[in-house]
């Protein structure tokens, strides 16, 4: 057994070699590709499978699905089709060990393709270092299977499969169960699928065992995509329960019709050698696996997506849950729950500031403060794009809330800039001015009334940090031409004094204009000029 555990692990090593280095050499490609390529299900599928192939690994062509789908650069329907393709593209490591694993001595071709690939890491250039990684990745794996295959020859006499019997439900579901336990304990379905082709071809479990073995390996194989999803967004999670939804029904399918599948599989292995290969029957079993799911499937990915996105529908962004398209038939309302989910945005970008200034680092809270507006902005400006004001009163209000919306999005901007770390260090005095600034005006947001008193705060502040900036910044000049300080330190403490700036700019203008948004509902007069700042 000593020996299974170690070829399994010199399995693991190989196999994570070679996925990292493949991933390294076509990596950005690959992410471009797919970011491309999947245009429509059909060639979603082929970008799955061959993404598969060339990195030898579905669950990192399924984690990348699921950055991808999350981060919104695929769609969900898109994703269903890679995940369809990742599945057939799996299979291909079971081809590659049956085929060539057990026809020729592994160590003896091996330990020459490890050598060489470690003098390349060593000797060679930095940009081909990194083929000397697939290189030794190939021969660990194929040094992994050698072991496998010792192991398992003298194996037989401790595990005691002859006992289960493939004509008994209980039997059927303890194979399947180990299956699935086995690809989680590995987390890598091609390590498992190695050992079992080991194991069946020194004779330690027989075919119909081999073939429900692998049945559970391909539910098990899900689970990294479920815990990668965990915390992600609701298109990740609909992407994890896809692959999860996907490998149970076609194992239910597969299980149904195992004897006759296994028959199918008999008849294309003599058709193929002239005899029965068992090792090559697993791996023609493991793709027609794969290939019923994806039959079954595709034809129906869009219904398939439409429910899934029912049962798990997207969670309202609370700052715009008020924005319904019923409303945009009516521009006066639609514009005044625009106004009202904006001054929530301002208001949680400055719980957010106060957060960032009193902690003096980018907590959690703070990121997913900023995020949510930055959802919420977006969600708005489409919103804002089925309004159309007809009298000029309207559309006078309309223009005061792109102009709040296009100082919001700015503002969400400077937040992400670096430059507020070096505000937090070299601008203190000013930095804690604008800490009371944001204390006094963060009550005043959930008074609509109050914006005015919030708008002459702000262009208080903001006149007196850019008479700051500009004596700063001479100041801070004239002390390196003095060389009393480095250039670099100067030049960090401007930036910094200017990131203020534009910080307290944009939340002074932003409820400049949202104050005159209101001035219309108090009167018509020379207030509802527009500003030309």
């Amino acid at each position: 057994m000593i020996t299974v555990f170690g070829g399994i692990g010199i399995f693991l090593i190989g196999m994570s070699m070679l996925t990292n280095g493949l991933k390294e050499i076509a990596g950005e490609a690959l992410k471009k590709w797919l970011n491309k390529i999947t245009r429509g299900p059909m060639s979603s599928l082929f970008t799955g499978l061959f993404m598969t192939i060339i990195m030898q690994s579905s669950t990192a062509t399924t984690l990348l699905t699921v950055g991808f789908v999350s981060a919104g650069l695929i769609s969900f329907v898109q994703s269903i089709g890679v995940i369809i393709g990742a599945n057939i593209g799996s299979t291909s490591t079971g081809w590659l060990i049956s085929l060539l694993g057990f026809k020729i001595s592994l160590q003896s071709l091996s330990l020459p393709i490890i050598g060489l690939g470690a003098f390349m890491q060593l000797i060679a250039p930095y940009n081909i270092k990194k083929y000397g990684g697939v290189l030794v990745g190939f021969g660990l794996l194929f040094l992994g299977i050698d072991l496998l295959q010792q192991g398992m020859n003298s194996a037989q006499a401790l595990i005691p499969f002859d006992l289960v019997k493939t004509d008994l439900f209980f039997s059927i579901l303890l194979l399947i169960v180990i299956g699935i336990v086995m690809t989680i304990i590995m987390q890598a379905s091609s390590a498992a699928m190695a050992a079992t082709l080991a194991a069946l071809f020194s004779g330690a479990i027989d075919y119909e065992q081999a073939a429900y073995l692998v049945i559970g390996q391909n539910i098990g194989t899900t689970a990294t995509a479920i815990f990668a999803a965990i915390g992600s967004s609701i298109a990740a999670k609909r992407t994890a329960i896809t692959h999860l939804l996907f490998n149970v029904i076609t194992a239910i399918i597969v299980t149904i019709f195992f004897k006759y599948i296994l028959l199918f599989t008999e008849s294309i292995t003599i058709w193929m050698t002239g005899s029965i290969d068992e090792t090559l029957g697993l791996a023609i079993f493991h793709t027609l696996f794969s290939m019923i799911g994806a039959l079954l499937f595709f034809p129906f990915i869009r219904p398939f997506a439409s429910l899934l996105e029912k049962l798990l529908p997207e969670k309202a962004n609370a700052l715009t849950r008020n924005l319904d398209s019923n409303l945009v038939s009516v521009p006066s309302a639609a514009l005044e729950v625009c106004y009202t989910a904006l001054l929530q945005m301002m208001k949680q970008l400055t719980r957010a500031m106060l957060e960032f200034i009193e902690s003096r680092k980018v907590t959690p809270s703070f990121e997913k403060k900023v995020a949510e507006v930055e959802e919420a902005i977006d969600i708005t400006r489409k919103f804002l794009d089925l309004v159309q004001s007809n009298s000029s009163k309207l559309r006078n209000k309309h223009i005061d809330i792109l102009h709040v919306l296009d100082h919001l999005s700015r503002l969400t901007k400077v937040l992400r800039e670096q430059q507020k770390f070096e505000a937090i260090k070299f601008q203190k005095t000013i930095m804690n001015q604008v800490h009371e600034t944001m204390f006094e005006v963060e009550v005043l947001f959930d008074e609509k009334e109050k914006i005015f008193e919030v708008e002459k705060i702000f262009e208080q502040t903001s006149e007196k940090i850019a008479a700051e900036r500009k004596r700063r910044r001479n100041e801070y000049f004239e002390r390196t031409v003095e060389n009393a300080t480095q250039i670099q330190v100067a030049f960090s403490k401007v930036e910094s004094i200017l990131w203020i700036d534009r910080l307290v700019y944009h939340y002074w203008r932003a409820t400049a204009r949202m104050a005159m948004f209101c001035s219309f509902e108090k009167n018509n007069d020379s207030q509802n000029q527009p500003l030309q700042k």
